[in-house]
């Protein structure tokens, strides 16, 4: 089997994307019936077609941090930011991988991922949000503040976005500010578990006297 990313016979660019596209389909086939050998070699297969495939590419990143291969998993990653602007769907598929790096605590990674993103899709408020995510747990206070701050200007009525920065501004040990942005949170969406207990674990750090005067 060639390694991804070698030369295939010549085809058109028609033709190899849709050899692509049909072996990326058919390793989330592979993936639904168990599959997992098999699925990876039909990544392979895409990658081998088009090396610049992204929804292929983040797949194949993702195998690639859960073999523990932290390296191959980095390097495709941080591929994507080379795609051009006018893919499709990239600026999702890079908050996608940006997620698959949060959830699997590799914050570092993320936070390089994402301080790229937001130059090339300075707009996309989730990117912004990924940022400021990675860059709080990295202990980047400022810069997790002005980036959860951007994501809010970009879209101001996103109460996860509200709940994320007021659990940076806890953080940074701003208890006082944060509270107040998490008792915002939780007004805006009473059923957020999360947004409770982040308030929750919040008001322990804040004088009880203190927190009697402001009426909590």
């Amino acid at each position: 089997m060639r390694k991804p990313g070698s030369r295939r016979p010549k085809a058109s660019n028609k033709e190899r994307d849709f050899e692509a596209e049909a072996a990326y389909a058919d390793s989330i086939f592979r993936t639904g019936l168990g599959d997992i050998e098999g699925a990876v070699a039909a990544l392979e297969r895409a990658l081998e077609w088009k090396p610049t495939y992204a929804p292929a590419i983040l797949s194949m990143g993702s195998v690639e941090y859960q073999r523990g291969r932290k390296a191959e998993g980095r390097k495709l990653f941080l591929s994507l930011l080379s795609l051009p602007e006018k893919t499709t769907d990239l600026a999702e598929i890079i908050d996608e991988a940006g997620d698959f790096l949060i959830q699997s605590r590799e914050y570092k990674d993320g936070l390089a991922l994402y301080r790229d993103a937001v130059v090339k899709f300075p707009d996309v408020a989730a990117l912004h949000q990924g940022l400021g995510c990675c860059a709080g747990h990295e202990g980047f206070y400022d810069e997790a503040l002005a980036a959860s701050d951007r994501a809010l200007e970009l879209e101001p009525g996103n109460q996860k976005f509200v709940n994320d920065l007021g659990w940076t501004l806890f953080l940074a040990g701003r208890f006082a500010d944060a509270e107040k942005v998490l008792e915002r949170a939780v007004s805006m969406d009473p059923t957020d578990g999360l947004a409770r207990e982040n308030l929750r674990i919040c008001r322990t750090k804040i004088p009880k006297r203190r927190r009697k005067k402001s009426g909590a």
